[in-house]
């Protein structure tokens, strides 16, 4: 049996249905209408707010001080650190690009403090000269080594050795917090499962590996371009353990002071993102032979090396092709992977 209906009330449902889509059309205001709109199509309220982007401020400052510094630098003569400086503009640029629109949501704080530890690597070399003389800041006789006296085109590194660890030191600090911050945001955003403590692992390797490569460069620099007048064993050896000092001290505080490391998961995922492994594995050698190194100088006096800054060159260039190759290899296992799901 089926259901029977009243055709009068489909005759009258059907007339009152033309009547409220007619008003709709014609802009007629009906109750019909009235009442189909507010509940069917709800008008969100539009919020002229803007939020505030912490990323800017720090970076927008820091690209202004390196231009100034630049330009200042390049009228002195002094085109080494003028170079330093419009690089460092150019990759606070970069930075600035990325960051913009405010989704990474990276707090102003460790932003500031790189900016800080910036400013006292180029304003130290800023403070030399390009004809090894005395530098801007050497009033009255002053001798280099005073107060902000210096000489050399290198100028505080130059009369100060100790402010080239401490500006090693907190340049790798700030390179863990800005990695540190970065590889969480990256992960939560595409939903991988990898623990607060393999992170700052990571983070760890990347920043000591940075470092490693910047002792390449000031060892083809010195020995075969003769371009750089740093280098050496005590010196580079020094600077290696600056920076696993500075990147210990970066990691430690982005783990506490990042509210997101609380809301991480545990334990991480096995096996890890490809991209994650990829980064491990490229970085690895990097860390194991800045450790190795460090360690011979602070308990050996250097015996594995004999104090040899040529055996200390061929040790980083080892590190190098290390990573090259296990690059390599991760790489053609993960096209071989891609291949068999295909």
């Amino acid at each position: 049996m089926g259901i029977q209906t009243n055709p009068q009330l489909e005759h009258i449902s059907g007339k009152r249905n033309i009547t409220i889509i007619s008003s709709i059309r014609e802009g007629v205001p009906s109750r019909g209408a009235t009442i189909l709109s507010s509940e069917k199509v709800p008008v969100p309220e539009l919020s002229s707010e803007k939020v505030p982007v912490p990323e800017r401020a720090p970076l927008l400052t820091l690209i202004l001080t390196c231009t100034i510094l630049a330009i200042w630098n390049y009228n002195r003569g002094l085109n080494l650190w003028a170079g330093y400086n419009l690089g460092g503009a150019v990759m606070a640029l970069m930075a600035l690009t990325f960051l913009w629109s405010g989704r990474m949501r990276i707090p102003a704080f460790p932003l500031w403090i790189g900016y800080a530890t910036t400013l006292l690597h180029f304003v130290g070399g800023s403070l030399g000269a390009a004809d090894s003389g005395p530098g801007p800041f050497c009033f009255d006789g002053m001798q280099p080594g005073e107060w902000l006296c210096a000489d050399g085109v290198n100028g505080m590194y130059h009369v100060h050795p100790w402010w080239d660890k401490v500006v090693h030191g907190m340049n790798s600090a700030s390179i863990a917090i800005a990695w540190s911050f970065a590889w969480r945001r990256v992960s939560d955003h595409n939903e991988w499962v990898i623990s607060s403590r393999m992170i700052a692992g990571i983070c760890f390797s990347i920043t000591a590996a940075i470092g490693m490569v910047y002792e390449v460069y000031e060892f083809f620099g010195k020995v075969f371009f003769y371009t750089i007048d740093q280098g050496g064993y005590i010196n580079t050896v020094t600077d290696l353990i600056s920076n696993t000092v500075g990147a210990a001290a970066g990691v430690s505080f982005a783990l506490f002071y990042d509210s997101k490391y609380g809301k991480a998961p545990s334990v991480s995922a096995t096996p890890l993102p490809w991209q994650a492994s990829l980064t491990l594995i490229a970085t690895l050698p990097f860390l194991i032979f800045a450790i190795l190194l460090s360690l011979d100088m602070v308990l050996l006096n250097g015996a594995m090396v004999n104090a040899d800054y040529d055996r200390v060159g061929q040790v980083l260039l080892v590190s190098v092709f290390c990573s090259l190759l296990l690059v390599a290899a991760r790489l053609a296992q993960q096209s071989q992977m891609k291949k068999q799901e295909a």
